[in-house]
């Protein structure tokens, strides 16, 4: 690839679908169990799929299927002690369950020849290929979006007897078990209340009542000339005429009252659209929007397998986050038994960080369902503000329900404390802007939450004799009470970053002047980053030394003494060594000045600040307890390429836990804490199921009190974050544009050999390619007309030049030069390369993959499933 391209001189020359084909899920064998099915959704509306033995099994689900608990400030822990306050909080439902039943067990091990499951990322499809002595099986089922969004099953059989097959849509609730590693309720009709099942012609639906809203599942099935019937109170379906061979399409629609006053007629009236529309029209839109969705962003890089995890996250994101409310971090809109979610609550520093990577994957719209949630929650954040802290302003605490009531109440000292969600929150709203110079969006949605949001800390901070304004007390993020802290790092990491964003954004909407120059006052007379040594009881992970500098997460009240995780051991580990991180929360808070307040950059590279963050990061494991670390990303940020690699490896062989590339927030196992004896295994690498945490749990409403072992395989469940975080790292190994400059390649490898189409915050999108070491050239295509400055990644005294595509006249031509600044037309593409080294100078490669046909394995970690009969 040293004298090759794939850049034809206007576009990345890409065979898009076999491209992504090289990284569809592929099962050899059946997906059993529902947590290793394969997810497929239009944004909104969705579906977790698995082969048991005797059907193919869909779990539906949406993004707006809410059980509200009453409005108000609450505590998402006071069931501790309030028994009747469990299962009463707010959570998402599952819509209902559709079965597809053969009538032999087609899918069983013992009596397949041949099997192939196969998730295509390119189209968003699922489908299965079953063969053996009991016949053939082909199904394959997409969601589509746009006009009519419903779910389309495609189902065909040639079987060996003339059986009856049966097709049923379901609605069997569950208790959500939110807190199932400490305590559950002995209440089997929790979920399961007010089911109504209803058929006519060859319909069928569920109509479902919550505490504030209903939803209807409607399906239809054509190909088949039978009449639907009820078959119980919670189930409803078709039985075909006993034949050898079947053939037909089932349509399934979930609308909510918040959608359509009756939503049942609208839900009928989808499922009827898609059938006189036919799947194969539906399908043919649906793999066309998909085509434009892969269409914005492209990655190569020599991990084949971490590329495809990029891509999985990617998908998963683009199938989940176009609703009414952003996907919920844990198993987003594919929980798989039925109503079970645990951590059923919005956690803000988990629900965010799908967010990360977004914008430089191309995908800003896909930001959106979580920007309007916040603005929303605005007026329910100010009087939290008043209520929980005296003061005007909004506070958005770490944990928070989809109508913006703010986790706070008694118990809730770990959230309630911590400024720092309420300042990140505000700076993902304004990174948004950041890419896509949206000035509608910024008035409508950024600025309001940005503006209150600084208002709260104008009236936290407090100006001491220094002359200088202090955070006078807060956590670092979610904390034990006992790390209150003064000056903690994230929260004036939120204020240097926030304030001159919401100065600029002030000045464009030319509002709120006073605050303006309050802010302005502050922010330039703001209090330091706390720093501390690394104490000699320490045993740093990486190469520093006891002694050196490192970046405090503030000073604690208790103490006097600056705050760092190893002196602070958790509550739930009082008795931990010393040379043990054992939260990473703090951690976190340390290094938030890396990212996300973007106030580092490799041009501050040797600076004390950048520095101490560096030793910070470089301190720890870099794997800590859960999969929502800052550290990858801090890592890439810091151009710490030589660690990079085996950290990817590392996070996938500990976090990648499920088949289909879904990833969960607790490590495969805690080998350091089982080693020292603190800690069970946490999680069966064999069974991906919880251990650890399911030993002792309270059964509530007992007297006198019960504990037990709970079945641990119901409550397995994937989680968004440590996929975003690899994604984000990812990006930001090739691509950052964070202070006002375009990278490329700034962390990468020396030996790798990459590409990219990605997106650089100012409106651009960025085209490079590397290999042997030298970057070959960039391409900066230009979507709002700003000013241009890339960091010229050829040091070597080489005559660089900068020339808009279709025109031959250079814009720029220099020779040691730093940086290369140039005025750029909306619409226009520009070439950045080296004089002696022309982009004409390279052949043209047309970037193409072969269709992947197994499971890929990396370590302790898999994507597919290998054939195991």
């Amino acid at each position: 690839m040293q004298n090759t391209i794939a850049f034809d001189g206007k576009e990345l020359r890409i065979d898009q679908s076999a491209f992504l084909s090289q990284h569809d899920i592929v099962y050899r064998s059946p997906a059993t169990e529902g947590y290793n099915g394969f997810p497929i959704g239009n944004g909104d509306l969705g579906a977790m799929s698995w082969t048991p033995a005797d059907r193919i099994h869909f779990q539906i689900n949406k993004t707006n299927t809410w059980d509200d608990a009453p409005d108000g400030m609450f505590s998402p822990w006071e069931d501790r002690n309030n028994p009747e306050k469990s299962e009463m909080f707010t959570s998402l439902r599952s819509c209902g369950q559709l079965m597809i039943e053969p009538g032999l067990p087609a899918f069983d091990w013992m009596y397949l020849e041949d099997f192939e499951g196969r998730l295509s990322l390119a189209d968003a499809e699922a489908s299965w290929k079953a063969e053996g002595p009991l016949g053939k099986i082909e199904c394959r089922s997409f969601v589509a979006g746009g006009d009519i969004p419903v779910m389309v099953v495609h189902y065909e059989d040639e079987l060996s007897e003339a059986v009856e097959r049966r097709v049923k849509l379901a609605r069997w609730g569950s208790r959500v078990f939110e807190h199932w590693y400490q305590f559950f309720r002995r209440d089997f009709h929790l979920g399961n209340e007010g089911t109504e099942v209803g058929n006519e012609g060859d319909e069928i639906w569920i109509i479902q009542p919550t505490r504030s809203l209903k939803f209807a599942m409607a399906a239809k099935l054509v190909g088949q000339n039978i009449t639907a019937q009820k078959f119980n109170n919670r189930e409803a379906g078709y039985v075909m005429n006993p034949g050898n061979n079947c053939s037909f399409d089932v349509f399934i629609s979930v609308v909510t009252s918040e959608e359509a006053d009756d939503p049942l007629a609208k839900a009928r009236e989808n499922v009827r659209a898609a059938a006189e529309a036919s799947a194969g029209k539906m399908y043919a839109e649906h793999k066309e929007r998909w085509a434009d969705f892969w269409a914005k962003s492209f990655i190569d890089i020599p991990d084949d397998y971490i590329e495809n995890l990029w891509y999985m996250n990617l998908y998963q994101v683009g199938s989940s986050a176009r609703g009414d409310y952003p996907p919920h971090f844990i198993n987003s809109i594919w929980s798989w038994n039925r109503d079970v979610r645990p951590w059923n609550h919005y956690y803000q520093w988990n629900q965010q960080i799908y967010t990360w990577p977004l914008h430089t994957s191309g995908h800003p719209e896909l930001m959106m369902p979580y920007a309007k949630w916040k603005r929303e929650g605005l007026e329910k954040a100010i009087k939290t503000a008043k209520l929980a802290h005296g003061v005007d302003g909004a506070f958005y605490s770490d944990v928070s329900d989809r109508h913006g009531n703010q986790g706070v109440g008694e118990g809730a000292s770990e959230v309630s404390n911590s400024f720092g969600s309420s300042g990140l929150m505000a700076m993902d709203l304004w990174r948004h802007y950041q890419y896509t110079l949206d000035d509608e969006y910024l008035k409508e949605y950024g600025y309001p939450v940005m503006r209150e949001v600084v208002r709260l800390y104008t009236n936290i901070l407090q100006k001491e004799d220094d002359g200088m304004y202090h955070i006078p007390k807060a956590l670092p993020f979610e904390s034990p009470k006992d790390r209150l802290s003064k000056n903690t790092t994230n929260d004036l990491a939120s204020i240097r970053n926030l304030f001159p964003a919401f100065v600029e954004a002030s000045k464009k909407l030319k509002q709120d002047k006073q605050l303006r120059l309050k802010a302005q006052e502050m922010v330039a007379n703001l209090a330091p980053f706390v720093l501390t040594t690394i104490p000699k009881e320490a045993k740093p992970w990486g190469p520093v030394n006891v002694g050196d500098t490192i970046i405090a997460y503030g000073t604690r009240l208790r103490t006097g003494e600056p705050g760092e995780p190893w002196v602070t051991r958790p509550y739930w580990l009082p008795n931990a060594p010393i040379e043990m991180p054992c939260s990473f929360h703090p951690i976190n808070a340390q290094l938030s000045p890396v990212f996300p307040a973007n106030l580092i950059t490799l041009d501050d590279k040797g600076t004390p600040l950048f520095n101490a963050c560096r030793n910070m990061a470089l301190s720890f494991d870099p794997l800590p307890n859960n999969g929502h670390s800052l550290i990858p990303i801090s890592y890439a940020r810091l151009g710490m390429s030589e660690f990079l690699p085996d950290l990817l490896e590392r996070w996938v062989d500990e976090f990648q836990l499920f088949s289909q590339g879904h990833f969960c927030y607790f490590k495969r196992d805690f080998i350091d804490y089982v080693e020292k004896g603190m800690h069970d295994e946490l999680y069966s690498s064999a069974e991906h199921t919880i251990r650890g945490l399911t030993n002792n749990v309270r059964v509530m409403f007992n007297d006198p009190e019960e504990k037990i072992g709970l079945l641990r395989q119901p409550f397995a469940h994937m989680a968004l974050e440590p996929g975003s975080v690899l994604e984000a790292a990812i990006n930001e190994m090739l691509l950052q544009s964070h202070g006002g400059k375009i990278r490329v390649f700034p962390a990468v490898p020396e030996d790798w050999t990459s590409r990219f189409k990605l997106h650089a915050r100012g409106g651009f999108e960025v085209i490079s390619e590397r290999a042997g070491g030298e970057v070959k050239y960039i391409v900066v295509k230009s979507l709002k007309g700003q000013n241009c400055r890339v960091v010229n990644p050829w040091d070597d005294g080489q005559e660089v030049r900068v020339r808009q595509v279709g025109s031959t006249k250079n814009l720029f031509k220099k020779t040691e030069v730093n940086e290369l600044t140039f005025k750029t037309e909306a619409g226009k593409t520009y070439i950045i390369d080296r004089v002696n080294k022309p982009v004409s100078s390279f052949e043209l490669q047309v970037i193409s993959g072969i269709k992947n046909m197994d499971a890929k394995i990396k370590g302790r970690a898999r994507i597919g499933i290998p054939r195991q009969f």
